[in-house]
């Protein structure tokens, strides 16, 4: 189906690239991607493309009470849904464009409204679906699942514990074992169809001091079920009430546990991202040599730091030029890194406006320098082991 942009005036402003072909096409959005890893390649501080992969906050509604969710730990915590308004204006400035949708970051996306009539736009817009779920409702919702899972890009199962136990100390609200059986019925459905259309089957596992243990044999699960990835991450410190839970603070217990998931992966051939092991442990570090007597001859002049070359490696940015965030009222976020500002209102000027305004230029101009600008600097992309951005840094990892 063909698309039409609301403002016929910006086929005016397209780069050539996306002028000569139908707006909104499967190879309308090919392009944009090229473009966007073009830019992003070059350090474009203003890009051409707009982004390729969209998180829309439809709900921060949960039907889970997590202990070491930040919803369940502050009971102020708004409970929203993204505006008819502000969903309609994503539809027309954003899905042309975009090859990829999740719904909500903060929330479970299965308790989005209007649910079946946003995955017709999807499909109507040649737009994929990415959900992250607790999954106590994925083979429940039975009056559109054939639509969802043909909708469907990937979905990723957030599991945390592989016994019921300790699953349901963590995901209150929820049991286990039904929960398996939701992601078993997924999975068989899935396998029933073609190869070439089956959604990504991924897990989160968050990794705290009484859920790490289980990680191999969590490892052990998912390859039975034929998941394709999992990702490890390590518990964001919201509350105080976590610290004891906050693998940072038994280091020597976590590495045990990441690396025998690590050769469970390795043996089993499943894919994982983990974070790597701490290399200062619990017990005290030595007392270091005393310094050698400096020459007489002076002190030396500070050596110059060496500047991080353009672009990765060591750095790798995959928000700046192809990802954004947009929240419930439309206010513009560039990432999920914790604490991240808002870059402005799409509702005020228009998300085009923003995407290549002052503060993403000055965010993508220091991103890849040995200077990130603001919350750059403690990302867990740029400090990929947290100990390097001291305690600021772990805390938002």
């Amino acid at each position: 189906m063909t698309q039409s942009p609301a403002d016929p005036s910006l086929l005016e402003i397209l780069p050539p690239e996306l002028q000569a072909l139908p707006f909104g096409s499967p190879a309308f959005k090919d392009a944009n991607e090229r473009l966007a890893q073009q830019d992003e390649d070059a350090c474009a501080p203003i890009t051409r493309a707009m982004p390729t992969w969209l998180n829309l906050t439809g709900t921060t509604v949960c039907n889970l009470k997590c202990f070491m969710c930040n919803q369940f730990l502050d009971p102020n915590s708004p409970k929203w849904f993204m505006s008819d308004e502000v969903y309609g204006k994503v539809v027309t400035e954003l899905y042309p464009f975009a090859k990829s949708v999740q719904f909500s970051a903060f929330g479970e996306p299965l308790m989005t409204p209007k649910m079946e009539e946003k995955l017709d736009d999807l499909i109507r817009t040649h737009t994929k679906l990415e959900i992250v779920t607790n999954g106590t409702l994925m083979m429940r919702q039975s009056r559109f699942r054939r639509k969802l899972l043909d909708t469907l890009e990937l979905v990723t199962f957030s599991v945390d514990g592989a016994t019921r136990a300790t699953y349901n100390s963590v995901r209150t609200g929820a049991d286990f074992d039904e929960v398996m059986d939701n992601i078993r019925a997924f999975a068989a459905e899935r396998k029933a169809m073609p190869k070439e259309r089956r959604p990504k089957m991924n897990f989160n596992f968050i990794m705290m001091k009484r859920t790490v243990a289980e990680a191999p044999r969590f490892v052990e699960l998912v390859h039975e079920l034929g998941g394709d990835r999992i990702v490890f991450n390590h518990l964001v410190e919201f509350h105080p009430s976590l610290k004891d839970e906050n693998l940072g603070h038994h280091r020597a217990y976590a590495n045990e546990w990441m690396d025998r998931t690590r050769a469970t992966a390795q043996a089993l051939g499943v894919a994982v991202n983990m974070p790597p092991d701490f290399t200062v442990l619990d017990a005290p570090a030595p007392a270091a040599a005393p310094a050698a007597p400096v020459a007489a001859s002076g002190p030396s002049a500070p050596s110059k730091p060496k500047a991080r070359p353009c672009g990765p490696p060591p750095v790798k940015c995959w928000f700046l030029w192809k990802r954004c965030y947009i929240t419930h009222d439309g206010r513009v976020v560039p990432c999920c890194l914790a604490g991240i500002p808002d870059f402005g209102s799409m509702m005020d000027k228009g998300f085009r406006a923003i995407w290549n305004g002052e503060t993403y230029q000055t965010y993508r101009r220091h991103v890849f320098t040995a200077n990130p600008h603001g919350p750059c600097r403690t990302c867990y992309l740029i400090w990929p082991n947290p100990e390097l951005a001291g305690d600021e840094g772990y805390e938002k990892f």
